[in-house]
């Protein structure tokens, strides 16, 4: 036991600092020190000021997602959006410096690569492709293509808040967490889609190495959600609330 490895690998918070208090909690009965978040941590209806003070608080290891881009140079549609006001109200000078402190991709010593979509892109999904007629898992030649340039077994990534596995030929695994705080949503891009966990528990995952391979718990946090969506609902957003309660759009 002197040489395991355990990782809590977190991501698409949202602003959700009622699903990440149960997940730190989870996390820390399970015995996990070591936890990294990638991202996406603080966009939404809920509670940005107070997720920033949780992570900063417990000094996770963060990326930046695209959405905690926009934060910080935000798109003019953005910048209209009632959402964006909301949180840059919210947020303090010290919670933007530290997450323009973050960087787009990560390496940890473990053997792990850490990005929010793909390597190369903040905006793309890496295991997902969105078509006129759906959402599908892509097939692992295209995912390879996205990976190419990392050398790391194990690669991390996020934005879907789908929880998945995927073995890849190469014996890459590439894993992403599901989301921690926003279980659906609804995007126009590249194409009108939805993503749907359908459940609204709090995601993420727990990896574990003795001497062997990584052990590999996906994990599912019942939390108080009905409080999330009122917070939601409160900011003239049902549609989070609904996302939030049911893990369905």
């Amino acid at each position: 036991m002197i040489n395991q490895v355990k990782i809590a690998i977190i991501a698409d918070i949202h602003g959700n600092s009622w699903a990440l208090d149960a997940v730190l909690e989870d996390i820390n009965k399970r015995g996990v020190t070591n936890i990294v978040n990638l991202g996406d941590s603080l966009t939404g209806p809920l509670d940005p000021r107070g997720t920033a003070e949780i992570l900063q608080l417990h000094k996770i290891t963060s990326i930046k997602g695209n959405q905690d881009r926009l934060i910080l140079k935000p798109t003019k549609e953005f910048i209209e959006s009632s959402t964006y006001t909301y949180v840059k109200e919210q947020l303090t000078s010290d919670d933007l410096l530290w997450l323009d402190q973050q960087s787009e991709t990560l390496t940890l010593s473990e053997d792990i690569f850490l990005c929010h979509g793909t390597p190369t892109s903040d905006e793309a999904h890496l295991l997902e492709e969105v078509a006129q007629h759906g959402v599908f898992l892509r097939h692992s030649e295209e995912i390879e293509k996205d990976v190419k340039e990392i050398k790391e077994s194990i690669i991390c990534c996020a934005h879907s808040h789908v929880p998945r596995t995927v073995y890849l030929p190469t014996g890459q695994i590439v894993l992403n967490p599901g989301s921690v705080g926003m279980p659906a949503y609804i995007d126009d891009q590249p194409y009108p889609h939805h993503m749907e966990s359908g459940n609204p528990h709090a995601n993420y995952i727990v990896l574990t190495k003795n001497k062997g391979p990584w052990t590999i718990e996906h994990l599912a946090v019942p939390y108080n959600w009905n409080a999330a969506a009122a917070r939601a609902i409160e900011n003239g957003r049902d549609d989070w609330a609904k996302w939030i309660k049911l893990g369905r759009v």
